[in-house]
């Protein structure tokens, strides 16, 4: 990733921009579509997760703040509620909150159309606000999106059910398909690669996924696979990468160092 005071944007009107926030940092990234191998990545870290220092981490990185031709924001939340997609918005936002009613934050609905589910959500108070004045009211996606949205894809066709794990330092994203329907989407907070595969294998178990057919897949951060792939593979047959994206290279030799969803997402037209 390149220093934030060392990016120089020549015509940011072509460009797009994609920001990931999570509470701890806002990582991004910077391409134009238009160019082969343009990607430019960045992240900017957080003392705290307080929307105070969101926005100072945002307003001292002048590239975040260029006029781009879009700008697209993905929010880590853990507090959500996935719904039939035929779910009303209103009612979407009723159910998140009394889901989470100690939470009195920001709420907003995301649908994945492909899956046919809506994710409603909870980001934190003024965080809404924040992000469409200093953006000009970008779209914004629950971090779930652009990751269901590709398994999705890797889901097609296949006769077997599959379990796909986006993998970080301390938590992990969780899809399940069946017949190329999505049966589970959640995220799971862990300590150590053993609690995470407890995880895993306990919705594995839950959902009915068969040891010496289904797929597990693994995707996320390298030392976290490393150290989860030997435990699952003792309960699962077939535990393997998760392919990826092909078309990412094109965007940049540096693609596959840069969060996974924020990849995906750039990747979604």
């Amino acid at each position: 990733m390149e220093g934030n005071e060392n990016i120089n944007i020549q015509h940011p009107e072509v460009w797009e921009l994609i920001v990931a926030i999570d509470g701890q940092q806002v990582n991004y990234i910077l391409f134009t579509p238009q160019v082969a191998n343009s990607l430019i990545s960045g992240q900017v870290p957080m003392p705290d997760d307080s929307l105070q220092s969101l926005e100072d981490a945002i307003y001292n990185t002048p590239v975040l703040l260029n006029e781009y031709k879009r700008v697209r924001v993905i929010v880590h939340s853990p507090h959500f509620v996935v719904l039939p997609h035929a779910t009303g918005d209103d009612d979407c936002l009723t159910l998140v909150r009394a889901a989470f009613p100690g939470d009195d934050g920001d709420a907003a609905v995301c649908a994945l159309s492909e899956n046919e589910v809506k994710i409603a959500h909870l980001m934190p108070r003024g965080l809404q606000a924040f992000l469409g004045r200093t953006f000009n009211y970008p779209v914004v996606y629950h971090h779930l999106f652009p990751l269901c949205s590709y398994f999705k894809e890797l889901s097609r066709g296949k006769s077997v059910s599959q379990m796909f794990l986006n993998l970080q330092e301390d938590y992990m994203d969780m899809a399940i398909y069946r017949d190329s329907e999505l049966q589970c989407a959640n995220t799971y907070p862990f300590t150590s690669a053993q609690d995470a595969a407890y995880f895993a294998l306990s919705a594995w178990r839950a959902h009915g996924l068969d040891q010496l057919t289904d797929e597990l897949q693994l995707a996320g951060n390298g030392e976290t696979r490393g150290m989860m792939t030997p435990v699952l593979r003792e309960y699962v047959k077939l535990v393997m990468p998760a392919e990826y994206p092909a078309a990412a290279m094109r965007l940049g030799r540096n693609a596959m160092q840069s969060p996974l969803e924020l990849i995906l997402l750039a990747l979604c037209e």
